[in-house]
């Protein structure tokens, strides 16, 4: 299977996906570092798209990020391959909502990756990754995953 990078997401070619509709629990709200503590903050980070897409378009993903902790995130960076953004402090309790924009390649992709290349269907979209700080240190963690079926 050839992994592609492109415009938000990872194009799979020749890959076999689960069309289980358009979120993926896994990795959802999950740190990397550290325990929750007492004051703590907690960042819980999803992102939604639409339920199917159609190739050559462009889509809006609605991406949240939540503080369920006790205590304030402050330095907050959002990284993904298409977009950044950064929230000097999200208290406890706190959301933040953005959305972004993004392109559903055609079949184009066998011009830059040749003939064999296809677009994989479902559409993948990696989950963004943040990264924070509170009074334990810092933490990261990462959005769902989403698997888009397209619609020809």
């Amino acid at each position: 299977m050839l992994l592609i990078a492109g415009v938000a997401g990872v194009y799979i070619l020749n890959g076999n996906g689960n069309a289980d509709g358009n979120t993926s629990q896994e990795n959802l709200g999950t740190h990397k570092t550290g325990t929750h503590k007492p004051g703590s903050a907690r960042i819980v980070a999803t992102q939604e798209g639409p339920e199917t897409a159609k190739p050559g378009t462009n889509i809006t993903l609605k991406c949240k990020l939540k503080n369920d902790g006790e205590g304030p995130a402050k330095n907050v960076k959002v990284l993904s391959q298409d977009f950044e953004r950064s929230f000097s402090v999200i208290g406890p309790g706190e959301e933040v909502e953005f959305q972004v924009q993004l392109y559903i390649p055609t079949e184009e992709v066998k011009r830059e990756f040749g003939d064999d290349a296809t677009l994989a269907n479902p559409y993948f979209i990696g989950g963004f990754a943040v990264t924070y700080r509170d009074m334990t240190g810092k933490h990261s963690t990462n959005a769902n995953n989403l698997e888009i079926p397209l619609k020809t």
